[in-house]
């Protein structure tokens, strides 16, 4: 007999990790200059970059829809971490750029996140790190293969 309980705990794991990873960011980024900032605006916000991109290559990047980016990118602006501005090149997409103190609250993430990944490397080691991320990496590229099979008309999986 299967033990469905143990089939299931990925779901757990993972729904638990984001969770205390964004409770973490909470207390230890969100409180840094931007005490309003939603953490579920992080992976959007860390995507603008030092260097800034466009909406539409973040939300491709992200895997949501350029409405979903746009309105996430709204919000990041009306907080003043990022400008929008119209693409010179694609007048169908944005370029999102940080401000000056989209810029410093970037680099205070940047270095939170490095002191937590150090923290990490003290828990679990290096080597189990980096295979830990490697795998999470093998498990994205499974699904978007999987997501691109079934938009196919597939039945891969």
């Amino acid at each position: 007999m299967k033990d469905h309980h143990k089939q299931a705990v990925i779901f757990k794991q993972l729904y638990i990790l984001k969770k205390l990873t964004d409770d973490w960011g909470d207390k230890n980024i969100c409180n840094l200059q931007q005490p309003h900032f939603n953490m579920a605006f992080m992976p959007f916000f860390m995507a603008v970059g030092l260097e800034g991109k466009s909406s539409s290559s973040i939300a491709a990047n992200l895997k949501v829809s350029r409405q979903a980016a746009g309105k996430i990118m709204k919000e990041l602006e009306q907080t003043g971490l990022i400008k929008v501005e119209k693409n010179a090149t694609d007048a169908r997409s944005n370029l999102l750029e940080l401000t000056e103190a989209g810029r410093s609250f970037y680099l205070q993430v940047t270095e939170q996140s490095e002191l937590l990944t150090k923290k990490y490397v003290k828990l679990i080691g290096k080597k189990q790190l980096e295979m830990m991320t490697d795998t999470m990496e093998k498990m994205i590229h499974f699904h978007e293969q999987l997501n691109h099979c079934h938009n196919m008309g597939g039945t891969h999986g």
